[in-house]
C-alpha cells in the first residue's frame, strides 16, 4: 500500500519531517545546526513548489532560504 504512493508525496513528507527537526532544534537553540537543517528542508520545498507550480509557495520558501543563507555567511564573518 505504501509503495504505490509516487515520490512527490515520499519527497514532500520527507522535506516536512526535515523542516519540524529544523524548528525543534531552534527551540532547543541548537545553533548553527537547526540553520543548516533548515536550509536543506526549504531548499526541498522550493522544489516542490515548482513541481506543483505554485508561484506563492516558491516566493515564500525562496525568501525564506536567502534568509537562512545569510544568517550562515554571518556566522562565517564574524
Amino acid at each position: 500500500m505504501l509503495s504505490n504512493k509516487p515520490w512527490q508525496f515520499w519527497f514532500e513528507w520527507g522535506i516536512t519531517a526535515l523542516l519540524i527537526v529544523g524548528v525543534i532544534l531552534t527551540a532547543f537553540n541548537i545553533y548553527p545546526a537547526n540553520l543548516y537543517v533548515l536550509l536543506v528542508s526549504n531548499l526541498g520545498w522550493v522544489m516542490q513548489a515548482v513541481i506543483w507550480r505554485k508561484p506563492s509557495l516558491f516566493i515564500v520558501q525562496a525568501v525564506i532560504t536567502v534568509i537562512y543563507i545569510v544568517g550562515i555567511v554571518n556566522i562565517f564573518i564574524r
